[in-house]
């Protein structure tokens, strides 16, 4: 064993399992053979134990580690700052390595056809690679014996190579565009932060920290005559790349508070603080061609942020002026939908598809956004008029789907998207369809709905938008229905009549939330019911006790015949005593029958069992398609592409993966992949949104309070077909009443609209000027 001065220790161990897996971050135990390396503190188990982001490591296999000793609450072990394995050097060894991520069918084939396969891979001589000489194995397989000879060998290498300074999720991200140490360093070289912020996805920050540190540590290596990491062209503490980067930053920041502009004075003011040191070239950086600079208004945006907006408000103009498919049909014989009569406004949003090729329907829940969506689809069938139901995710596409009685889907599917970036419906290929309507368009960004302004042919096709404008805007930046809807440009139908509001149960409860007025006054009850059909319930109840009621209660509804899948636990934070992650941890115990049982695959925290409820927390593009139950690697494995908020079943736990159904779409799922989902018996609020479900429980305690406000509420109450059981505290939850939620966001659309209104406006009324002089001079003559 050798430990250096600053008591970095080497030494081999063999893996023996992994007790913890959060995504890079891994915790493994070790057979160390204690004779060589008596100085290793062991476990009660007699193991060393690992820690620190490291790839998945082989159970069996030998590695040479260097790392620093800690001394924690759980006992002694060891911080990886490197790991490596020897390359295979004989035959031997070579077939050992294959048969770890190969069946023994492909392991024959590969040793056969290339032995040489590791120093291929790591040279980079993949170019007369013929998978046709490779049955079994097709692109996918490859790719995966490709990412494994980089991180058991190129990768730790790599490592050394910087020092530590770089992390092995960022080498790979580089050695994935780049090949080489040589190639990494020429790019780091000539734009650091281009290369660790875009392509390594390192937050600024992050990544000024450690360019900072690897220009010092190169400094004083050439003044102490040793190897220099890297040298770079200027100095990187008062460069204009630092100071770009840093502009960059803060707009990519600002967009994911949801806005697509800031002032200048806020951009300069934020650099300023960040990078002074190089914020005098802040001026020259405003010119920068992925900049947009307003002068008259002094905003700045991304400049590719900017084009987005202006295309989007220069087609919504085109669509609102091509007037040439008015159609005249009988409007007043659709008032009549499922036995209901529809009210004046409900009806106009009917004629307004007849009148207009964009229009908006703005209603609360409760208000009867389905009749009308349902008296539109009957006209449009009744006249023989194509339509398509589009919604922003897999929940809300239920929904519309369950009271429409129609076939619908998620922008994306709707679209044809296919991964990585390929778009079936777009510029050159249009939507077939006489309308399409979008539900939950509140939920939709800038960016997705540049792809359905994409797919769309004004002069075919008609655009009617569906939201409530009192819900949550969409994630990422962008406010459209809120930005559209104020600039009084795009007709709109709002909806203002509550049904069954006089009966004072959850749609009273919801409108009052809705308008902020508190609605729990003199209620001293544990356990109060609201209106003359009980389908909502306040429980007044303490912190303390809060999740505990709710499993027992959710184990009640269980009793009583309720399905997992038909109930749903709110709450507005993911983590803390009251969050999604700890009370889905308490819940699965009671809502799982397989819960403890022997087939399982722990990620993280969280372990995972078949029948398990999950929700997709981030959008995969990448998802694998599973195709029958003799599928394996050696077959060519389709995507798909699983949205941020879809739900799924896990129905089959093997060894390496895990098999979700997500609402018909079964995909396969390794460990990584598990990173990106979670436990779905209780979700976040914002999760919820565009969902629909039987029986809602509604968690509000005191500790939310900074977080709650009006809206946030009235999503979570509104998810609730039958009923809503609402635990929290009484004063917390009219506190939160009062409270509405900020939904102004910097954009530049309303601007946009107005200004290409008006434009097009002065563009009419010159065509018309000219018109009569040219009717007058010819009658003249």
């Amino acid at each position: 064993m050798k430990e250096k001065e600053d008591k970095e220790i080497i030494f081999k161990g063999r893996v023996i399992r992994q007790t913890y897996d959060g995504g890079d971050y891994k915790i493994y135990a070790l057979d160390v053979d204690k004779e060589i390396y008596p100085e290793i503190k062991f476990t009660k188990y007699g193991n060393a134990t690992i820690t620190g982001e490291m790839h998945e490591l082989g159970i069996g296999i030998e590695y040479e580690i260097k790392a620093i000793e800690q001394n924690t609450k759980y006992g002694y072990s060891y911080k990886v700052l490197n790991i490596r394995r020897d390359k295979p050097k004989s035959a031997s060894d070579m077939y050992i390595f294959l048969e770890e991520i190969l069946t023994l069918k492909q392991t024959n084939t590969l040793y056969e056809i290339y032995p040489d396969i590791v120093d291929r891979v790591m040279n980079d001589r993949l170019e007369d690679i013929d998978l046709n000489k490779l049955p079994g194995i097709k692109e996918y397989t490859f790719n995966i014996i490709k990412e494994k000879i980089i991180e058991n060998f190129c990768l730790a290498e790599l490592v050394i190579e910087f020092q530590g300074l770089l992390s092995l999720s960022m080498l790979k991200k580089l050695y994935e565009k780049y090949t080489s140490v040589n190639m990494i360093k020429k790019k780091l070289r000539e734009d650091p932060y281009k290369c660790l912020c875009g392509l390594a996805k390192v937050g600024f920050t992050t990544a000024d920290g450690i360019l900072l540190e690897l220009e010092k540590i190169s400094k004083e290596n050439k003044k102490n005559n040793k190897d220099i990491i890297i040298e770079f062209d200027t100095d990187l503490k008062t460069s204009k790349h630092r100071c770009l980067s840093c502009m960059l930053y803060l707009l990519e920041k600002n967009e994911e508070e949801g806005h697509t502009l800031m002032s200048i004075n806020d951009l300069r003011n934020q650099c300023m603080k960040m990078v002074p040191a190089c914020s005098n070239h802040f001026v020259e950086c405003m010119k920068h061609e992925s900049i947009y600079y307003n002068k008259d208004s002094m905003a700045v945006s991304l400049k590719s942020t900017y084009e987005i907006e202006k295309y989007i408000a220069e087609n919504i103009m085109l669509g609102l002026i091509n007037l040439h498919h008015q159609w005249d049909f009988n409007c007043a014989k659709y008032y009549i939908v499922n036995g209901c009569e529809l009210s004046d406004e409900q009806l106009e949003i009917v004629k307004n598809i007849c009148r207009y090729n964009i229009c908006i329907l703005n209603g609360a829940g409760g208000t009867g956004k389905s009749f009308c969506t349902q008296a539109v689809i009957n006209m449009l069938k009744d006249n023989n008029k194509s339509f398509k139901l589009f919604s922003p995710t897999g929940k809300a596409a239920k929904v519309l789907s369950d009271y429409t009685q129609e076939n619908a889907t998620t922008i994306h599917r709707g679209l044809g998207y296919m991964p990585p970036n390929t778009w079936s419906y777009n510029e050159e290929h249009k939507l077939d369809c006489d309308v399409l309507i979008i539900d939950e368009f509140s939920m939709t960004d800038i960016f997705l709905f540049k792809r359905i302004l994409d797919a769309i042919d004004f002069s075919r096709t008609k655009l009617l938008l569906i939201g409530d404008n009192a819900q949550l805007p969409s994630v990422s930046c962008g406010n459209l229905l809120h930005d559209f809807m104020e600039s009084h440009i795009i007709p709109t139908v709002t909806l203002t009549k509550v049904f069954r509001y006089g009966e004072g149960g959850l749609m009273k409860v919801a409108t009052d939330v809705r308008f902020c007025k508190p609605y729990l006054n003199n209620v001293c009850e544990r356990f109060t019911w609201f209106g003359d059909n009980k389908d909502y319930a306040f429980v007044n109840i303490g912190s303390d006790i809060m999740v505990k009621n709710a499993v027992a209660l959710y184990s009640k509804l269980l009793s009583q015949g309720y399905k997992a899948e038909e109930i749903q636990v709110l709450t507005a934070y993911k983590k803390g005593d009251i969050g999604s992650i700890s009370i889905n941890n308490a819940i699965q115990k009671v809502a799982n029958k397989n819960y403890g049982c022997d087939e399982y695959m722990k990620i993280g925290d969280t372990v995972y069992y078949k029948g398990d409820l999950v929700i997709q927390n981030v959008n995969n593009y990448h998802a694998q398609l599973y195709v029958d139950d003799e599928f394996c690697l050696d077959e060519d494995m389709d995507e798909t592409f699983i949205a941020n908020g879809e739900t799924g079943v896990v129905i089959a736990i093997k060894k390496e993966y895990l098999l979700i159904d997500f609402d018909g779409v079964i995909v396969k799922y390794f460990r990584n992949d598990m990173q990106m989902v979670g436990l779905g018996y209780c979700i976040t609020i914002h999760k919820s949104q565009g969902s629909s479900i039987k029986v809602v429980i509604l968690l509000t305690p005191q500790a939310h309070t900074f977080m709650l406000n009006s809206n946030l509420i009235y999503v979570g109450l509104t998810r609730m077909k039958e009923k809503c059981f609402h635990l929290g505290n009484v004063d917390t939850v009219n506190l939160a009443v009062k409270k509405k939620a900020n939904f102004a966001r910097n954009t530049f659309m309303q601007k946009l609209l107005k200004d290409i209104c008006k434009k097009i406006g002065e563009s009419l009324t010159n065509a018309e000027n000219n018109k009569i002089r040219k009717e007058t001079v010819q009658t003249n003559e």
